[in-house]
């Protein structure tokens, strides 16, 4: 009798985990396709991004990224708010849905800005290898990369 009982608690707990990690990803691609560089993407394409993406939280007042340093992900603000500084001055904020590390990556470089936590942030972080195949299988994708990578650079000047 208490080995049925623990395989019914052992399925509920597999089936619970699945369906959460389930969910997850459907966010995960909810978030990905409001993405300029993503949005051109096929569905399958954008699950197996949001399979590789690792989430990071960041606390308040943390560096995320700092200029200069080695570029070796790509970054999406799931929740919270931080600051961007390019070369000491600051540039317009960033919040859920935004994005950042595309620069570095796209034209390997160091990180042309300093990203910080100004509230707790939830990132999602998509390593370079991963970020850069994506792009490279589709060329609208990679022309919207380029597109805001250049915009951004623009700005950073």
């Amino acid at each position: 009798m208490a080995l049925g009982v623990a395989v019914i608690v052992a399925i509920a707990l597999v089936n619970r985990a699945l369906t959460t990690s389930f969910q997850s990803t459907i966010e995960q691609i909810r978030v990905l396709r409001r993405l300029p560089l993503f949005a051109p993407l096929p569905g399958p394409t954008l699950e197996s991004i949001a399979r590789h993406l690792h989430p990071v939280p960041v606390p308040s007042g943390e560096v995320v990224v700092r200029q200069g340093d080695p570029g070796t992900d790509f970054y999406v603000i799931f929740r919270g708010e931080a600051s961007v500084e390019v070369d000491g001055e600051p540039r317009p904020p960033l919040g859920p849905g935004d994005h950042f590390g595309e620069i570095a990556l796209l034209h390997d470089i160091p990180r042309t800005a300093t990203v910080r936590a100004v509230t707790d942030l939830e990132l999602f972080a998509l390593d370079r290898e991963v970020f850069l195949a994506a792009l490279r299988n589709d060329p609208v994708a990679l022309l919207a990369a380029a597109r805001i990578s250049a915009e951004r650079s623009g700005r950073s000047r």
